[in-house]
């Protein structure tokens, strides 16, 4: 197979491609690490300079209906932020893709919550949704659900 020369030109419009394809990954890391800083801050307004202010944005909490539209979000996250708690977020196994104006990602979330003196513990796996709106990317879906526990595996009856 004879190998075919690339223009110079080519090569330097691929490499610009995938330097902004790169920053632009960044960026929606970004704004997705900033959206689980407002959740543990408990903090509406960080919250609000991250979603899409749209009635297209989706919310779905595991095990809740789900909000439709930034308004009904918004309202969600002030009840939820009015009750005195503890919050924090770790998250992990992060797929990132970015097709245009459009991102999406995928985690694993280890959620430790303690509310009244009671602390709880769950895995959730989420997506969450941004678009690019006015040079900023904006979270527009948020779908986070329950993962069944897993039960404990007896060592010596796993295959060698």
């Amino acid at each position: 197979m004879a190998r075919r020369n690339i223009p110079a030109a080519e090569t330097a419009t691929a490499r610009r491609g995938a330097d902004r394809l790169r920053l632009e990954e960044a960026r929606v890391r970004e704004a997705n690490r900033r959206f689980y800083q407002a959740l543990e801050n408990l903090s509406l307004d960080d919250m609000e300079a991250v979603w899409l202010p749209s009635p297209a944005a989706r919310c779905v909490h595991p095990g809740w209906p789900p909000l439709e539209g930034w308004t009904e979000i918004r309202e969600s996250g002030r009840r939820i932020f009015t009750h005195p708690h503890h919050l924090e977020i770790t998250i992990e196994r992060v797929r990132l893709h970015v097709a245009g104006p459009v991102a999406w990602l995928t985690c694993l979330e280890e959620v430790h919550s303690q509310v009244e003196g009671r602390t709880d513990a769950a895995q959730v796996y989420a997506t969450n949704v941004f678009v690019l709106a006015e040079g900023e990317w904006g979270l527009a879906l948020h779908h986070a659900s329950h993962l069944p526990e897993l039960p404990a595996v007896d060592e010596s009856e796993l295959l060698q």
